[in-house]
């Protein structure tokens, strides 16, 4: 019975750490995007008007773009590189589903 508990402690603990390992795009969003994109991705910010920065909710363009496109367009923008150079690409694949997301809202 102890053997039981233990291994299925074991599998818990395995599995909650494989999921932390997964990058979070929401808050990689907020930390390293918001700023200029705005929280809900209106690009209503100071920054994000001052650089002309396209909103990306409610664009239908994005919310239809393949995962690996959008990762693409994000690698691909000038303006990121400063960010891109602290995001793995886990980091940037996980900000592109999320902001598929926010294309996808109004």
């Amino acid at each position: 019975m102890r053997y039981a508990i233990s291994l299925t402690a074991a599998a818990l603990s395995l599995t909650v750490a494989g999921i932390s390992l997964a990058a979070d795009g929401a808050a990689i969003f907020k930390q390293n995007c918001a700023t200029c994109h705005g929280a809900t991705g209106h690009a209503d910010t100071p920054a994000g008007k001052s650089l002309k920065v396209p909103a990306l909710a409610g664009d239908a363009k994005v919310a239809a773009m393949s995962d690996a496109d959008a990762v693409a367009a994000i690698k691909g923008n000038a303006k990121h590189a400063a960010v891109l150079k602290k995001l793995s690409d886990d980091d940037v694949a996980a900000v592109a589903t999320y902001v598929k997301g926010l294309a996808a809202a109004k």
